[in-house]
């Protein structure tokens, strides 16, 4: 059915992460095939409405792009699109690509269609096969909506988002910071018909939602949280969010019902209590909840909060992050943020890429090895298309052997990475 079950790199799963890694790595040479479970590439920006680029730009007075590679080629698809001409800064004053869904799914359609990348879409992984030394992923057993089929490869990145692959193949993974907590997530409100003259404050936001659970609204979790305008009558609310204890199908329906249900009084509330939003409608809150923090990698080298605040420079580094960290730790409230000394920017060492027991596995944005702390920053979209690019171009080098970091430092940069 497919041209070939057997492939140099197998990259599992299509957002920012993996999207990187399988151009970085079919631009280094390999026989790639990218594996998504959902109907277009982009991860959460297109299918759980994340609706901007964090990550890209560090934080200060006049942001720097510390990003740049796969995740440029992006970008600039976007600017030839019409969707993308500058930065904008948050309400929390960060840098942020502002994103359309659709545009969104086209360039990467667009981008990824211009390299030699096999892609399956509709495709969900279901096993790993491990070779006899249980250190070596052989092969992944996948399934579509015809068949149950094998695929072979020599070496797996793992940019699922939630581990998945590294879960099925027996490699060490922490849930959440490992003492059965982990960052809030959030099902993102997409509005429309939002007056012109409307201001999302957060003091007034606050005022608003505190009356309203006063007034009876019993399904409202955050009492502020960010709402932002993207078009001349359309906003952004992130607000309905919850706990994401494990990722078993019961666990996922309840809490995908659960902020359905929260959206829904958001809705009725801004309808209520806010002049200018009499009439507002919800156009979406994506296919699924905005997912921040379920399965981590344990790799060869553990990123840590240090690393992050004190913006350490490191010899093996191999992507770069400078996005605050955002720790979505109290259900009432907006997220805690901890900036990165001088508003510089911090390098991840190649050791966070590379599972610690599966030899043959490299693992890519929000699946990365770093603790809470640094994981808050390193999770988002701008960070994981550097980390992606960086596990792919890696897997493609360590396909026959061992790779020293500074060949893939090398590489990067004739990708035009910045590390």
């Amino acid at each position: 059915m497919y041209k070939s079950t057997t492939y140099d790199v197998v990259v599992v799963g299509g957002g920012a992460a993996g999207v990187a890694a399988a151009i970085g790595a079919v631009k280094a040479g390999a026989h790639c095939l990218l594996i998504e479970r959902y109907g277009c590439l982009g991860g959460q920006a297109t299918i759980a409405n994340v609706s901007s680029y964090c990550g890209f730009f560090n934080h200060a007075k006049n942001p720097e792009q510390i990003v740049k590679g796969i995740g440029q080629e992006i970008l600039e698809e976007l600017h030839e699109l019409g969707y993308y001409d500058k930065i904008n800064i948050s309400p929390a004053g960060n840098a942020i690509v502002a994103l359309d869904q659709e545009a969104t799914k086209f360039a990467f359609d667009e981008v990824v269609g211009r390299y030699p990348v096999d892609v399956l879409m509709h495709c969900r992984a279901i096993k790993a096969e491990m070779a006899a030394d249980k250190k070596h992923i052989a092969s992944l057993v996948c399934t579509d909506d015809e068949s149950i089929f094998e695929i072979q490869a020599a070496v797996f990145v793992d940019a699922s988002g939630d581990a998945n692959l590294a879960h099925m193949a027996g490699a060490e993974v922490r849930f959440g910071d490992g003492k059965g907590g982990c960052y809030f997530s959030t099902k993102m409100m997409r509005l429309d018909r939002v007056g012109k003259d409307v201001k999302f404050k957060p003091a007034l936001l606050e005022e608003i939602f505190s009356k309203a659970k006063k007034d009876g609204y019993k399904c409202l979790t955050k009492e502020s949280g960010i709402v932002f305008r993207v078009g001349d009558d359309t906003a952004y609310a992130i607000l309905p969010s919850v706990a994401v204890p494990a990722l078993d199908a019961r666990t996922l329906t309840e809490c995908e019902i659960n902020t359905r249900r929260q959206a829904q009084d958001y809705l009725a509330v801004f309808r209520k209590y806010m002049p200018g939003m009499e009439n507002c409608r919800l156009i979406s809150t994506g296919a699924q909840l905005g997912m921040r923090d379920t399965r981590h990698v344990i790799g060869e080298t553990i990123l840590t909060g240090d690393d992050v605040l004190n913006a350490v420079k490191r010899e093996d580094g191999v992507a770069r992050g400078g996005w605050p960290c955002e720790m979505h730790v109290d259900l009432n409230k907006m997220a805690k943020y901890l900036f990165v000394k001088d508003d510089d920017y911090y390098e991840i060492p190649l050791g966070c890429l590379k599972s610690k027991n599966i030899a043959n596995l490299w693992c890519a944005g929000r699946t990365i090895s770093a603790d809470p702390i640094a994981f808050a920053s390193v999770r988002v979209m701008g960070t994981g298309f550097a980390t992606g690019h960086a596990a792919g171009v890696a897997a493609a080098l360590s396909i026959n052997n061992a790779v020293a970091v500074k060949d893939i430092q090398k590489e990067l940069l004739r990708q035009q990475a910045l590390i």
